[in-house]
């Protein structure tokens, strides 16, 4: 026969004790747990971790789109070029309506409010100049084009030679 009870770590009478009453147990669980649940008893009620998940993505989305100035734009590119396009509401805005781009970004000063700026991230480098800007059928259009030499710069190495000691 194997030695089963002398292999368990505790003594045969350990168990029998009362010192595992389920009222202890449950005292000290509740102590334990005190504070690390969420104070939303929906959420403690749902065993769906998809559902949660899925409610708490909701919520965020919805914040998310509280925050944001109403401006949207469409960005795209062509082989040659990159188009930023987005709609106005009248012409009488235009005249207001500022834009200029570094190499990466576009920018739109006083729009769709005046002193708003909206800062648009382009998707590659684009030249300095030739950019071109039309409003058609309540949309501005910008078209950019693209820089297609990139600049490299060769750099050379150099060649420390430390001295060894003898």
């Amino acid at each position: 026969m194997l030695p089963w009870n002398k292999m368990f770590p505790f003594p045969k009478d350990y168990m029998k004790q009362d010192i595992f009453k389920q009222t202890d147990v449950e005292n000290w669980m509740s102590k334990a747990m005190q504070g690390k649940l969420p104070p939303n008893p929906q959420a403690l009620g749902s065993t769906d971790f998809f559902a949660q998940s899925f409610d708490l993505l909701k919520s965020a989305q919805a914040k998310k789109k509280k925050r944001k100035t109403g401006f949207e734009a469409k960005v795209f590119e062509t082989h040659e070029e990159v188009f930023v396009r987005f709609p106005v509401a009248s012409e009488d805005q235009l005249s207001q309506i500022k834009t200029s781009h570094n190499t990466t970004t576009l920018f739109v000063d006083n729009f769709p409010n005046s002193g708003d700026k909206q800062t648009i991230t382009l998707p590659c480098i684009v030249k300095g100049n030739s950019t071109k800007a039309k409003y058609q059928d309540g949309i501005v259009e910008i078209r950019i084009s693209k820089e297609t030499i990139v600049p490299i710069t060769k750099v050379p190495i150099e060649i420390i030679k430390t001295k060894s000691k003898k």
